[in-house]
């Protein structure tokens, strides 16, 4: 396609065709607001005149922004005036792109009521306008030049390697690279004017170009929408999508009722589903999901940015293909060649190689060659091919295979064999050299880690066997939508507290021979038993050891030859460990030493934003010391958090665990009062009642009643669908909600249904929150939160966040505001009456699953505080209606669970890997910390001194604090 003006000329061709179709739709807060072609094109020429009166100078325009409705004007001014252009995320470091692409013109499209600073560099924009409620600020640039990234002048855009595969790498792509796509995807999927492309992809990754493009050629519509099938799938199939292109990572994030009763089924308006930027991995899972009578077509995409975009493409017969290793690369698009680069071992099984004389990108930052080098005319994609018969099969990259214990392993052939099991959504299987650990993560609605073990011990060899496995929601994806390996490294942090007494050592040692031999006992049942007495092998105690030796290196280290040598009992090795661990120590320590120098030093390496220097609080104690009072073993984790319920004599704290047991304990002495077993899991918190009434429900969909005081079952009945929120109660009545998307409504006495409302067709994980004893509140898996009235059990306002919500909602100034954090990271204050919209908060920098702990300050001014997937627990101040960051603290891992409060002046906030950390309230600083045995999910939940929280070590804890002045 020979073009003299780029994407103009394509933009202005598709507006005098068709003028009076819609060429954006933009989905705002349940309302489909509707551009067409001929207002776009006016747009278009507001934004040219704006940037002919600057100079360009044939550079490269920098486009700051996310998805927005005036993007495909925004392209077609910037060829119409330059010849290139980039798309930048607000999030990056902006400067820093400018400087290494040599940024002409820089141009940030902001939402008008986004309040942020207009300068960019220290420099007020040259010129400023507004379009549809959104502010476009002009830029102009004079960086030195940088002759190793100097582009090519000819139309094109500059696209930037997502850094999965390697460095990332700006890759210019000019017109007649991705035109021979846009023209081959149109004739395949058949793009009308009548299709509803969802635009769904992050600009910074170019198949985005190729969903603004196939609707700007076509003159189809363009759908701005959050990610919820609700949204994309309505009852007006007007505004119902019929092309999605995404990863398999972001669309297998779908729980499988949505993919079932929406995407894929049998009235569904989806035409085409085209899966791409990474491999395939639930040929079975879409199998058992797509409708018979659905009409989807679905394909799958394979290519790299170094010609951009896609190289190869093939549609699924789901009748014909029965796993994810039949799934063929496919059919090469125009003027591309794949070839197979086999060695001497297996001729047909090699390197990926992609070929082209004409789909020539340039590599701008490549430190080595010369032009004519760095003009890709062949690519080595990194990947490895299979050639069956002429038809060639994705066989993983070449760093997925690793070497462990002398033996060669592939982590897809292990993701391969996971997928197979029926229950599993997703997985991702991840080397980590340094510890030489291979840790599996997969996400599952119903199957848990000990169950997805016996499959994996049934289906592979032992030295296939994952060292860990860790069940997620969802698994990390990158900015890209594919799933981030390096996430899912950080995830697995080292376990740094130490074990503090031979009891600590016994109960390490027996969670992790559990887990390896896939067996229950008791110490006292194997202690006088050698490690192959028990059902050991030499490989389990190897790897056994090496996971050991991450918590506490001298420990792991010290037992393997004893564990190998079939002489020592499991207590000989214990008396052995006592004398050479603790012989210089005259008694146990009772907390941990803290140490700084570890975060502060992640803190300057991770390059954070902090609100402001902390200066340090002369009122801060010296130290706090921790004493382990009592803990109570459940039988498996307990990863709900407790509840405390106060008598008039008595304080007892409730909790339920995995195991199905509900224990009512004495708070102070740990003796237990009673148990209920539901013979379910259970990761509800209980509700405890002011008349001695204790309700929780359980994974079976069981909801029982028990009486607090006394520990007697009054009544359980089964709702039929999963329970993980707890309920509030109200005159008489108590609402539990469920993963159905309803909330019932229990009679507390007899336990009867009185009725059931309908909020949405996902799952509500989130507790609910009863306020003015009057509203119940909740946020859903869907993303909507929403207000039931107790006085008539009808919804009385609904509203759609843009991700999940798995934060319970919390209330302040007397009830009047309710605050919702959603998934994203995004929170949001609405009024509680009628869901009014009042602030929202963006500055989390990672995913929220923890609730929020909200403390008056004044009369007029509150204190948020929650925790954070990227290790921070966040402080903010609320005040006149508006939220900022008083302080970040770092911690050592992800943090879910809910921070709490000791004292008006410290915090307590958990995080995944166990260990504890008391916060000053004001400043931020971590003044404490104390491990727990093992992973925690559970939130602390404090009364006088003492704090109780369970742990994935199966016990529940009750811990004392001591401040030292």
């Amino acid at each position: 396609m020979k073009v003299k003006r780029g994407y103009y000329d394509v933009f202005v061709k598709t507006c005098a065709k068709y003028p009076s179709s819609v060429a954006v739709r933009h989905y705002d807060d349940g309302v489909y607001k509707n551009y067409t072609y001929s207002e776009l094109y006016g747009v278009c020429e507001y934004i040219s005149q704006n940037l002919q009166q600057l100079k360009c100078n044939k550079g490269v325009i920098g486009l700051v922004s996310e998805r927005n409705i005036i993007i495909p004007c925004m392209i077609a001014a910037a060829h119409k005036c330059c010849t290139t252009f980039m798309f930048v995320d607000p999030a990056q470091n902006i400067e820093d792109i400018a400087r290494e692409v040599d940024f002409t013109i820089i141009i940030t499209i902001k939402d008008t009521t986004d309040e942020a600073t207009a300068e960019l560099f220290g420099k007020k924009p040259e010129r400023t306008v507004s379009v549809f409620n959104m502010t476009i600020n002009f830029y102009s640039c004079s960086f030195p030049l940088d002759s190793s990234s100097k582009h090519v002048p000819q139309h094109s855009f500059i696209a930037m390697t997502s850094g999965s595969t390697g460095e990332p790498k700006h890759i210019q792509v000019p017109i007649q690279c991705i035109q021979p796509n846009i023209d081959d995807l149109t004739k395949m999927f058949n793009i009308t004017p009548h299709d509803v492309i969802f635009f769904s992809t992050p600009l910074t990754f170019d198949p985005s170009m190729v969903e603004i493009l196939l609707a700007c050629m076509n003159g189809a519509s363009l759908l701005i929408a959050p990610n919820s099938v609700d949204i994309l799938f309505p009852e007006n199939k007007q505004h119902s999508i019929t092309f999605w292109q995404t990863t398999p990572s972001n669309f297998l994030q779908f729980s499988n009722s949505d993919i079932k009763n929406k995407i894929l089924s049998a009235n569904s308006t989806l035409k085409i589903l085209a899966l791409g930027g990474e491999p395939l991995n639930s040929i079975k899972r879409l199998k058992e999901l797509k409708n018979k009578d659905n009409k989807t077509r679905i394909f799958t995409l394979y290519g790299v940015t170094e010609m951009s975009c896609w190289a190869c493409v093939t549609e699924l017969d789901l009748d014909k293909i029965n796993s994810d290793r039949e799934v063929p690369l496919g059919t090469c698009l125009s003027e591309t060649q794949l070839v197979i680069d086999s060695g001497k071992e297996n001729k047909n099984t090699g390197k990926i190689i992609l070929v082209s004389k004409t789909r020539q990108c340039i590599i701008l930052n490549k430190t080595k060659g010369n032009d004519e080098e760095n003009s890709l005319k062949f690519v080595d994609t990194g990947d490895i091919g299979e050639n069956k018969s002429g038809t060639i099969y994705y066989r993983g990259r070449r760093d997925d295979v690793i070497k462990r214990f002398g033996n060669k392993v592939n982590l897809q052939s292990i993701e391969t064999t996971i997928m197979q099991c029926p229950r599993v959504k997703a997985c991702a299987c991840v080397w980590l050299p340094k510890p030489s650990l291979l840790v599996v993560y997969f996400s599952s609605e119903i199957l848990n880690c000990q169950e997805l073990s016996d499959f994996l011990k049934c289906k592979l060899d032992d030295k296939h066997w994952p060292d860990k496995i860790i069940r997620v929601d969802n698994l990390p994806t990158n900015s890209h939508g594919k799933i981030s390996r390096q996430l899912l490294c950080k995830m697995y942090e080292k376990t740094t507290g130490i074990p503090q007494t031979l009891d600590s050592l016994k109960v390490m040692l027996l969670a992790e021979l559990k887990e390896i031999l896939n067996k229950y006992f008791t110490y006292d049942q194997i202690k006088n038993k050698t490690f192959f007495a028990i059902g050991g092998t030499s490989f389990s105690a190897v790897t056994m050891c090496n996971k050991l030796s991450i918590t506490y290196p001298p420990f792991g280290k010290l037992i393997l030859p004893h564990l190998m040598s079939q002489r020592n009992t499991i207590d000989d090795i214990m008396q052995i460990a006592q004398k050479e661990i603790f012989s210089d120590e005259s008694k146990p320590k009772r907390r941990i030493k803290r140490s700084r120098s570890d975060s502060e030093a992640a803190l300057m390496l991770s390059n954070v934003d902090t609100a402001a220097p902390k200066k340090p609080n002369m009122d801060s104690p010296r130290s706090i010391e921790f004493i382990k009072m009592w803990t109570y073993d459940t039988g498996k984790c307990v990863d709900a958090s407790p509840t405390l319920f106060k008598t008039q004599f008595n304080l007892y704290v409730a909790v339920g665990s995995h195991s199905g047991k509900i224990i009512v304990v004495d708070a102070l002495s740990g003796e237990l009062q009673g148990l209920v077993d539901v013979k379910s899991r259970i990761e509800a918190s209980i509700l405890c009642c002011s008349d001695n009434y204790g309700v929780v429900g359980a994974y079976n969909g069981t909801v029982v009643c028990f009486s607090v005081d006394g520990v007697k079952e009054m009544w359980r009945v089964n709702i039929e669908s999963m329970v993980k929120s707890k309920g509030v109660y109200r005159d008489g009545c108590v609402y539990i909600a469920s993963y159905d998307g309803n909330v019932r409504c229990i009679e507390i006495k007899t336990g009867t249904v009185m009725k059931t409302i309908n909020i949405c067709e996902q799952g509500i994980s989130a507790d609910l929150v009863l306020a003015k004893n009057e509203y119940v509140l909740l946020g859903t898996l869907s993303g909507v939160c929403a207000s039931i009235h107790v006085d008539t059990n009808v919804v009385t306002w609904r509203g759609t966040l843009s991700s999940p919500v798995f934060a319970s909602p919390a209330l302040y100034d007397e009830d009047k505001y309710v605050v919702f954090a959603e998934v994203g990271g995004d929170i949001h204050c609405r009024t509680v009456e009628k869901g009014i919209k009042i602030w929202r908060y963006q500055g989390a920098k990672g995913n929220i699953f923890s609730s929020l702990y909200i403390k008056r300050v004044d009369k007029i001014k509150w204190q948020i505080v929650f925790g954070c997937h990227d290790k921070m627990v966040y402080s903010l101040c609320i005040k006149n209606f508006q939220p900022t960051l008083l302080w970040k603290a770092q911690l050592a891992s992800p943090v879910y669970s809910t921070p709490c409060s000791l004292d008006d002046k410290h915090l307590l906030a958990a995080s995944n890997s166990g260990k504890l950390c008391v916060i000053d309230s004001e400043t931020g600083n971590v003044i404490e910390e104390y491990q727990l045995p093992n992973e925690t999910f559970s939130s602390p939940v404090a009364y006088g001194d003492y704090f109780f929280i369970g742990c994935r070590n199966d016990h529940l804890f009750a811990i004392q604090y001591v401040l030292s002045w």
